[in-house]
């Protein structure tokens, strides 16, 4: 997980603040332009259409205590979702943890974005990294093991189907985890490019025309006519690894 430093935490911190009093002032002023609105056209505010049309955008009705309010939760959980993104902690989660992240930030679970609750919320995302690799590796396991629930291990050579919209491709959610998890378990950083993911890189190699890729973790084959992937597994260390985690939950 990237580190933020506490001078970055105070930054954005005191950024947050300085943006909430300023959306709390730009609401009072809109009220006060509505307020002259009224007087031109009665109650009729309406056919002032200032941000958008067919009730796209903010619309002059909604400048109500209440709604300040929402504006300001929804001023928060953006900051809670880019700080958390920056972190890179999600990257390395499996759908059910991130979903599980992004729920206690739309519940507020995790405060108001202060510098103190910022500093306690990242050393808790450090704190449950480790669980998510392990989340990452039992969620491999359970896709390529022969019989997860018998705790079979994978394989050093395996036979894996890959069919979608009517031919060969890797781009389903395993194979995604799969090529994050090696690098994980390899103590290698994640592309920070999608096209140099694993998975994607399979695909490049597929719409050459070439039906064999080689990687530091493993040789496939591909076939077409089957929309097959065959697999042999340089790495057995890391494979090894998954297996030791994905039969301790299985």
């Amino acid at each position: 997980m990237k580190e933020v430093s506490t001078e970055r935490i105070r930054q954005i911190a005191e950024s947050y603040r300085k943006a909430t009093e300023k959306l709390t002032s730009a609401i009072e002023e809109l009220r006060l332009l509505k307020t002259e609105l009224v007087e031109i056209n009665g109650d009729a505010v309406s056919y002032f259409d200032l941000f958008g049309k067919q009730n796209a955008g903010l619309r002059l009705s909604d400048l109500s205590p209440a709604n300040l309010v929402t504006y300001r939760v929804n001023l928060e959980s953006g900051c809670w979702r880019l700080l958390i993104n920056q972190t890179g902690i999600l990257s390395k989660a499996t759908e059910d943890d991130r979903n599980k992240i992004i729920q206690d930030i739309e519940n507020r679970k995790w405060g108001e974005f202060t510098e103190e609750n910022i500093a306690k919320t990242l050393a808790k995302m450090k704190n449950q990294e480790a669980d998510c690799i392990r989340n990452l590796a039992r969620e491999v396991f359970k896709y390529f093991s022969p019989n997860h629930h018998r705790k079979e291990p994978i394989l050093r050579k395996i036979k894996a189907h890959c069919y979608a919209y009517g031919s060969i491709s890797f781009s389903g959610d395993k194979w995604q985890m799969l090529g994050k998890i090696l690098l994980l378990l390899d103590n290698k950083p994640l592309p920070e490019r999608y096209d140099d993911h694993l998975e994607q890189q399979m695909n490049k190699a597929l719409r050459n025309g070439i039906m064999e890729f080689e990687c530091p973790y493993f040789k496939a084959k591909f076939y077409e006519k089957s929309c097959t992937a065959h697999l042999t597994f340089t790495r057995m260390d890391l494979i090894e690894t998954i297996n030791k985690i994905g039969m301790e939950a299985a």
